[in-house]
């Protein structure tokens, strides 16, 4: 018989089969699984972007991600906003993160390549800007300032090589000011080994060129006296010229101290290696010396807020 003139078998009767069918209960149990894939999928999504927005308290991820880390407690703390080096987040950042966290700071450690779609920066393949860094910060600074258990008024920047050269920019009154739209600064702005103010080659370009005149935010400028890569001879005149303006700049040379002191490490120690004309140098004992530093002066410029 053609089918167009089969009887209708009963529509209630019909439906009971469908549902009581296995295949219906498979095409379900498919359709919900879908589901929520897509929605973990979303929620991871959302906690690896720049950084995420559930805190945890201090544990060394297994792989290199951006983190938000807290202190046992309801606080409100202090908070520390980390950027990291032209080469992407590293395992060094969250050894700060540790010696942070234990101090009793939010530490959180931004990601500003992955959500671009890179994972290094490095000059000349530097396409993501100083000032692309210095504008996640200022994000993460707003951020933070709206979470219940961070102290608003005592959250700093802490960069390291190119996350520091943002850090120069940020601690600027003129550049802040574009971003803060009359809302308050970092409280304070800790720079490990940056490139500041030099040209190297006939072409003027903008990663060149971070240490502005008009210094506002507090800010420490830590160097290596070896530091072949980002000489700190331009850091060390500008910090003294602002400085001598009564601008709150200061500055730590460590004589013996490489680029990267506290991230040449392989296998997690530190060690010593030449890559081209460059030579790191681990050094645990300057990275104590810098962290005694940066504490003491983290503890000098908050408590005055």
């Amino acid at each position: 018989m053609n089918d167009r003139f089969r009887p209708k078998a009963d529509t209630a009767t019909a439906r009971k089969d469908l549902v009581d069918s296995p295949r219906y209960d498979e095409n379900c149990l498919k359709t919900l699984a879908i589901l929520l894939l897509w929605a973990w999928s979303c929620a991871a999504w959302s906690q690896t972007g720049k950084f995420p927005t559930t805190p945890e308290l201090f544990a060394r991820p297994p792989s290199r991600v951006p983190a938000l880390f807290k202190p046992l407690g309801d606080g409100p703390f202090p908070a520390a906003v980390l950027s990291h080096t032209c080469a992407g987040i590293y395992w060094h950042l969250y050894n700060w993160a540790e010696r942070l966290t234990a101090a009793g700071h939010v530490v959180l450690v931004l990601d500003h390549l992955g959500p671009r779609g890179r994972k290094f920066n490095c000059p000349p393949d530097n396409n993501v800007s100083v000032t692309e860094y210095a504008e996640d910060a200022f994000e993460a600074l707003k951020f933070l300032r709206a979470q219940p258990y961070v102290d608003g008024k005592r959250i700093v920047h802490v960069g390291f090589s190119y996350g520091a050269m943002a850090g120069l920019r940020i601690a600027s009154t003129a550049f802040a000011r574009q971003y803060l739209k009359g809302e308050p600064g970092f409280a304070a702005v800790v720079a490990f080994y940056p490139w500041c103010n030099e040209l190297v080659g006939p072409v003027r370009q903008d990663h060149m060129f971070n240490f502005y005149d008009d210094t506002q935010t507090p800010l420490l400028v830590l160097l290596g006296g070896q530091d072949n890569e980002a000489s700190p001879r331009s850091c060390i005149a500008h910090a003294r010229k602002n400085a001598e303006r009564g601008q709150p700049v200061e500055w730590k040379l460590y004589a013996s101290a490489t680029h990267a002191f506290d991230n040449a490490a392989a296998g997690g120690m530190l060690v010593t290696f030449q890559r081209g004309p460059y030579l790191y140098r681990g050094d645990p004992t300057v990275v104590e010396q810098a962290w005694q530093d940066m504490k003491a002066f983290l503890d000098k410029r908050l408590a005055a807020q």
